[in-house]
């Protein structure tokens, strides 16, 4: 027992010097997304934007009534010269046939006076009173006829009923909207640009309209209508024509309501320096203490370096500019850039 005890501690000695030994831990790979940094000479900015309609009509009879039959819901799709509501015709009819009886009376009159004016029985004087008498309930006459055709309610274009303002048995005014009538066919697109934003409606610019309902397409378009002012501070109103030929395969996924987003994209100026471009993304830090900062890798060692940016004004939804502490061509960490640290090695992710 006493041999074995020496021998016992002479392991423990070994043992313990092994495990003591510092280890220095192996640093683990990240994997990341990198981007390169871009100069480019064209800048393009989105916008959302509303589709509406190009044309469509608050419609309304001409004369007022009780409405006895409503033709129509909303939703229906219209052809036009289709009725869409009648009103009811009685106190229309017994009008008409009063201007009717009036009208064949003063002809009948007029025609009278004119074989006793050719035997000079009458006066010229008498023969002008029947005249006028005539000429004045033709137009009486004519009005009715037009007055009972005005109960019909018609459709004066194609289109579908996209509101109804009235029920069936309601009485109506003249001039009170009854349905309003769209024509998805005719669309336009509508969005709001920033003040600071009005040198992008130049001609020279391109402009492209995405919708959610087609994707992976855009399609160009031009300015219709730019609203000179700002009419409740928010922005300057800019209505867009879609002229591309294109866009005709597609409209029939597109109606008035839908959403969009609006790209104008500004071409470089000849001798214009090209603006460098970074993802939003890519960039950390509290801007009032110590200003932005990216993650440049280092291609020598495989490893990131915080490196301090000047950044200027955004040129996309996911793009900014870049004023100094970047080069064209430099590699930076495109997302997850708070999970990572100074100097850690990294593999690069394939896009």
């Amino acid at each position: 027992m006493r041999v074995l005890l020496p021998a016992l501690s002479v392991c423990f000695v070994l043992l313990y010097g092994c495990s003591g030994k510092q280890q220095t831990p192996q640093q683990v790979k990240r994997p990341v997304k990198i981007a390169k940094v871009e100069a480019v000479s064209a800048l393009s900015k989105t916008y959302s934007g509303l589709v509406t309609a190009d044309q469509y009509s608050n419609l309304t009879f001409k004369v007022g009534g009780t409405i006895n039959a409503m033709h129509v819901s909303e939703g229906r799709n219209m052809k036009k010269g289709e009725v869409i509501a009648e009103l009811d015709i009685r106190d229309f009819a017994l009008q008409l046939e009063a201007a009717r009886v009036a009208y064949m009376t003063s002809k009948s009159i007029l025609e009278r006076n004119e074989r006793l004016l050719e035997k000079k029985a009458i006066s010229m004087q008498e023969f002008e009173i029947a005249k006028a008498e005539f000429t004045n309930s033709k137009a009486k006459f004519e009005n009715a006829k037009n007055m009972l055709s005005d109960t019909r309610l018609t459709a004066p274009f194609s289109g579908f009923i996209e509101k109804k303002f009235v029920e069936n048995y309601q009485k109506v005014q003249a001039g009170e909207p009854v349905v309003k009538l769209v024509n998805p066919e005719l669309i336009n697109v509508r969005f709001t640009l920033p003040e600071t934003g009005v040198d992008q409606i130049r001609n020279e610019n391109t402009i492209e309209v995405a919708f959610e309902a087609v994707k992976g397409k855009k399609f160009n378009a031009r300015i219709k209508e730019v609203v000179g002012a700002s009419p409740d501070g928010s922005g300057i109103p800019v209505t867009l024509v879609i002229d591309d030929e294109k866009f005709e395969e597609h409209k029939n996924l597109v109606s008035a309501g839908f959403s969009c987003s609006v790209t104008i994209t500004r071409p470089g100026k000849a001798g214009e320096k090209p603006v460098l471009v970074i993802p939003v993304a890519s960039m950390f830090g509290n801007i009032q203490a110590e200003g932005q900062s990216v993650w440049l890798f280092d291609k020598g060692t495989g490893t990131i370096v915080r490196r301090n940016v000047e950044v200027g004004q955004l040129v996309s939804n996911d793009k900014v500019e870049v004023l100094a502490g970047l080069a064209e061509g430099d590699l930076i960490v495109a997302a997850g850039v708070n999970n990572i640290y100074e100097g850690q090695p990294v593999t690069i992710l394939e896009n």
